[in-house]
C-alpha cells in the first residue's frame, strides 16, 4: 500500500518507515486490543480485579499467578 504512494522505495531508501509500520501492526495494535478487553473484563468485576482474581474459578487463566 505505500508503494502506491512512494514508488521509489523499492530501491532501498527509507526502510525504517515500513519497519514502523509493521511494528504497529504485529505490536502495538495487538497490545492495545487485549489491553481494552483485559480493562474491560476488570472493570466488569472491581472486586475480583482489585483481590488478583484469587476467589474467581482456577479452571480459567486471567493471567494472574501467585509465586510462593
Amino acid at each position: 500500500m505505500t508503494l502506491l504512494f512512494f514508488p521509489d522505495w523499492t530501491n532501498g531508501l527509507p526502510s525504517d518507515f515500513l519497519i514502523l509500520h509493521f511494528f504497529v501492526g504485529a505490536v502495538i495494535f495487538p497490545f492495545n486490543m487485549i489491553h481494552a478487553k483485559a480493562r474491560k473484563i476488570d472493570s466488569q468485576n472491581p472486586q475480583e480485579a482489585a483481590n488478583g482474581y484469587k476467589n474467581s474459578d482456577n479452571a480459567t487463566f486471567f493471567g494472574y499467578e501467585e509465586i510462593n
